[in-house]
């Protein structure tokens, strides 16, 4: 039986040293069933004459354009909709494999969220390995992210929506949550370290990445949600976590919070609405009174 084919997405703009990196890193890798797919956001330093040299050197499906988005987002989803594989897998210009075999060790097998470690790197002397919890749950996903620079997304996600092209660095974060979560999709934690990731990108921002996040939890959650997660994330690194964590780690209790969170967003977005109406409707009638 054939592996899945994998299709790795490569957003660029105006990162030719970058580009060539993760150009490289991709063209070496051995024995391993993907097409790539680049999309370049009409670059004017250079990138496009490297796309066109790499073109012209590799065996495997390849496709390419180079027009203006409107983010990083913007060009995922373009990539998204150009994509034939099973399992979509985003390495952006400056970001690279780790070695010549590491996609080959990867067994795609059906999990819809497979992700693995990287390693973040500021400078040559200043880097981190991040290594994902094993487990996920909202509490866990609120404070961090999956590096999508280690995971391996079912095509079958983007079904639903792409990328959420009204946020610049979190609508990967966002995606994890909606699947992982709201949707129960299935995931896997694999002990490899899959890229070395440029640590000084666009998700570098750290300042405008909490803005972002806080303006999605705000609209995405009741206070009353976000105060009683709070409390769980308090719990957790409290002296009370060896008791707690053996109890929200099984399949009963991620389940039934899963559930509980699911129902109290239906209330709320219902109540919203009914908010918004009226709103609306005094917006129409004031001037009238």
């Amino acid at each position: 039986m054939n592996a899945p084919l994998l299709s790795i997405i490569t957003v660029n703009y105006n990162n030719k040293s970058g580009l060539i990196k993760t150009l490289n890193s991709i063209k070496n890798q051995e024995n391993a069933f993907f097409e790539h797919i680049i999309i370049d956001a009409n670059s004017t330093d250079g990138s496009t004459d490297e796309i066109q040299l790499y073109e012209k050197e590799v065996t495997y499906p390849f496709y390419w354009i180079s027009e203006p988005d409107n983010g990083i987002y913007d060009g995922m989803n373009k990539g998204i909709k150009q994509a034939h594989g099973e399992y979509l897998f985003f390495l952006n210009s400056g970001d690279i494999l780790v070695n010549n075999t590491v996609l080959q060790k990867i067994t795609l097998d059906g999990n819809k969220y497979i992700y693995g470690k990287i390693l973040y790197i500021l400078s040559e002397k200043d880097y981190r390995y991040i290594t994902p919890s094993k487990t996920l749950d909202i509490v866990y996903l609120l404070k961090t992210a999956l590096p999508h620079q280690a995971c391996f997304i079912h095509h079958s996600l983007f079904q639903k929506q792409l990328y959420n092209t009204e946020y610049k660095i979190i609508s990967d974060w966002i995606h994890t949550i909606e699947s992982v979560i709201f949707d129960e999709c299935s995931y896997k934690y694999i002990d490899i370290t899959i890229a070395e990731v440029d640590g000084n990108g666009v998700s570098a921002n750290q300042e405008k990445l909490m803005e972002e996040r806080i303006r999605w939890i705000k609209n995405k959650f009741p206070k009353a949600i976000l105060d009683a997660l709070s409390e769980l994330y308090e719990y957790r690194i409290s002296e009370l976590a060896p008791f707690i964590q053996p109890i929200s780690q099984t399949k009963k209790f991620k389940k039934r919070i899963g559930k509980l969170l699911s129902f109290l967003l239906k209330i709320n977005n219902l109540v919203s609405h009914k908010k918004r109406k009226e709103q609306n409707r005094r917006d129409i009638w004031t001037p009238f009174n």
